[in-house]
């Protein structure tokens, strides 16, 4: 194979040395070079030792994973939602939207990740993947971001309620991904119009 980009070149190595993270203690250059169908010379040219190519694979994840868990565009959905329909309805569409941040997480991170390295980095490899995607759900459940915005669709009808919006924001969303709602392919979650019922109207029946 020639390649006369160095950059490129580099690029091909880490694409075709990403599904070999999880051999990393029997991986040899040789390898690495055989999977991206280069010589072991030109692949010397680019990565000093095997390291710097782990190094490099995991930079690469490191980025791929950090764009495919960005909130923006969910964050940017709950911000959209009208504020002129029932209240439950609007904390509804927020679980709605959450859980689609959910599924979306979980389908990226599965195509990013080979399945033979362990969510949270390959061993003894430097510079190891970050989390899975069940720390990256907790994390986006502690951000002030998304309990800002739920507090704003709170607000409306902050004469009925008895806290502030911002503490029954913290509230819900630590509803949304605390036990009520466990995170977990393998866990069916409590449907959000009952996640919504039970935050407004507590847990005694009263039918």
């Amino acid at each position: 194979m020639t390649e006369t980009n160095p950059e490129q070149l580099r690029q091909t190595i880490v694409r075709a040395a990403i599904p070999l993270i999880g051999e990393y203690d029997t991986l040899t250059m040789a390898q690495i070079a055989g999977a991206a169908g280069v010589r072991e010379a030109d692949l010397l040219a680019v990565f000093a030792d095997k390291e710097a190519v782990m190094q490099a694979c995991a930079a690469t994840l490191t980025e791929a994973v950090g764009a495919a868990i960005n909130p923006a565009e969910e964050m940017h959905e709950i911000d959209a939602i009208r504020t002129d329909q029932p209240l439950e309805s609007r904390l509804v569409k927020v679980i709605d939207i959450l859980d689609a941040y959910d599924r979306r997480i979980r389908i990226d991170l599965d195509s990013l990740i080979p399945p033979n390295v362990p969510a949270t980095g390959a061993a003894e490899a430097p510079d190891t993947p970050p989390p899975g995607p069940q720390d990256e759900l907790r994390s986006l459940g502690r951000s002030p971001e998304l309990r800002q915005a739920v507090a704003k669709l709170l607000e409306p009808d902050e004469q009925r309620l008895r806290l502030p919006a911002d503490i029954l924001a913290k509230a819900f969303v630590g509803m949304i991904y605390g036990g009520v709602r466990p995170v977990g392919p393998d866990q069916s979650p409590l449907p959000a119009e009952e996640v919504v019922h039970l935050f407004l109207h507590g847990a005694l029946n009263t039918d």
